[in-house]
């Protein structure tokens, strides 16, 4: 059986997961990256060091993001993302190094200071997901 998931199921595997696929285009090019996120129930967080994935969504701030959760061929979840990418500032950036990181008070620290680390977030403008399963 093949269905839509429940906009609770969708949360629940958002928040079971830190990785996930960020696509993005430029220049009618896709490129499409794994990154490692956190969910908060209305916008996925994460960072990055400088380089194409963040020049890319400067340039062009619409994106996708993908994640899954697959047992087998025919027993699988996978919510679909479409969203806006801002880079974050000042006490919205410290918050969301604290919720990256787990509060690990080094990690969050190096990330903190790290002129060149790049935190951000997408804003979620529509989801969707679907499973299959196996019918008993």
């Amino acid at each position: 059986m093949i269905g839509l998931m429940t906009d609770s199921e969708i949360d629940g595997l958002l928040s079971r997961h830190r990785i996930g696929r960020l696509g993005c285009t430029v220049n009618d090019r896709p490129y499409v990256v794994p990154i490692n996120y956190i969910y908060d129930g209305t916008c996925l967080y994460s960072y990055s060091a400088p380089g194409r994935k963040i020049e890319v969504m400067r340039e062009q701030p619409l994106v996708a993001f993908q994640v899954d959760e697959i047992e087998t061929e025919s027993s699988w979840r996978s919510v679909m993302i479409e969203g806006v990418y801002h880079e974050l500032n000042g006490v919205e950036r410290d918050r969301a190094i604290i919720r990256l990181t787990g509060g690990n008070g080094m990690v969050a620290k190096s990330l903190a200071t790290g002129d060149r680390i790049v935190v951000y977030k997408i804003v979620i403008d529509d989801r969707s997901g679907r499973f299959e399963s196996r019918d008993s």
